[in-house]
């Protein structure tokens, strides 16, 4: 005789998060007959995600509630996340494998990796002063990500459709300047320094953009790699396309979440540039003239986007990550003078601005 359903639902959840699907509806696609439903805090996404119990599984999952194109995708059984994540699992990448898709919900139900990111491992070693653990885990992330340099070109895969080209990154850069520059700094360009700002802008992307051959994940921070079971485990890979072999490895060593000093961060650079380029010399010099130009465009995209989660999106105090970011481009590490605005007068403007 079957057990009656019983079913739970905690309900401290930001705002606008989107509900879960109906507990029964859960139940009958897990098979069980109980479930306990908890809200999980997310990033700066418009998914929702929340942790799933029953006494009838092993270990608890977690459902991921997609809403907009996604949720479209998914009814049409191309919901690229579950298509990437194959992908990776191919070249022995750990990713939360699909346990349940519930298309009818825009929901799917994932493998749970738990709580521990490698921000909260790397802020504790720090607060410890274990120097070598955190070169240790950092050595272990670049590891996956030399594994993401040899994912190959598929025809159908869905991170060969989109690519970091100078027209993306010209976008981010005027994202930047439209949600951070103008409403949280306060700094209007006037005719002659927009038109300097759009021309650094073009050379700086055709630039960076002009070698976007890899495969790239486009958030590889701390925040996005779960240390689960004393292995790393990579998330949020949603977004993935073609960009510069560099891109993934700044993105990391520069992230706005873990309070490195530059020293720091260049000397994990510079570890990360042998890990990747594995005795392959055309791929170090790649990425030795690619990686302080795209520092830079990453940073000042990811200031924007500090900007637009904390004014327009109420996502929480995201501009507390804007002076670590300004932080990271010092001028011995960014300054170029085929982008000087860019690299160094703007950001002058910008510190004297917020202070």
């Amino acid at each position: 005789m079957n057990k009656p359903l019983k079913d739970s639902f905690t309900s401290k959840k930001r705002g606008d998060a989107l509900p879960p699907p109906p507990p029964s509806a859960i139940c009958d696609a897990l098979g069980v007959t109980q479930i306990t439903i908890d809200w999980l805090a997310g990033d700066g996404s418009d998914r929702c995600y929340y942790r799933l119990f029953s006494p009838e599984i092993p270990s608890s999952l977690v459902l991921m509630q997609l809403s907009g194109q996604d949720a479209e995708a998914l009814r049409e059984n191309g919901y690229e996340w579950i298509q990437i994540g194959d992908i990776l699992s191919q070249y022995q990448i750990f990713v939360p494998k699909t346990v349940r898709t519930m298309p009818d919900f825009a929901a799917i139900i994932i493998e749970d990796y738990g709580d521990i990111m490698m921000e909260s491992v790397a802020q504790q070693a720090l607060s410890e002063g274990s120097s070598d653990e955190v070169l240790e885990l950092y050595r272990s992330s670049f590891y996956i990500l030399k594994k993401f340099l040899k994912i190959s070109g598929e025809p159908n895969a869905p991170w060969c459709k989109r690519k970091f080209d100078s027209e993306r990154f010209q976008w981010e850069l005027n994202f930047f300047r439209k949600e951070f520059l103008e409403p949280v700094a306060g700094i209007h360009l006037n005719h002659e320094d927009l038109k300097i700002f759009e021309e650094e802008s073009m050379r700086l992307s055709d630039h960076i953009s002009s070698s976007s051959d890899y495969f790239v994940h486009r958030d590889f921070h701390s925040r996005n790699i779960m240390v689960h079971d004393n292995t790393l485990a990579v998330i949020d890979f949603q977004d993935a396309r073609y960009g510069p072999a560099a891109y993934d490895l700044v993105s990391l060593c520069f992230d706005s979440y873990v309070p490195l000093p530059n020293e720091t961060r260049h000397f994990l650079l510079e570890e990360g540039i042998q890990i990747l380029s594995d005795g392959d010399p055309a791929l170090q010099d790649t990425l030795k003239k690619q990686w302080s130009a795209t520092l830079l465009q990453r940073q000042i995209k990811a200031i924007g986007s500090f900007g637009y989660l904390s004014m327009k999106k109420n996502r929480g105090n995201y501009l507390k990550y804007v002076k670590p970011a300004l932080n990271t481009l010092s001028s011995d590490l960014v300054y170029d003078e085929r982008w000087p605005m860019l690299s160094a007068s703007l950001l002058a403007r910008i510190e004297q601005s917020i202070g």
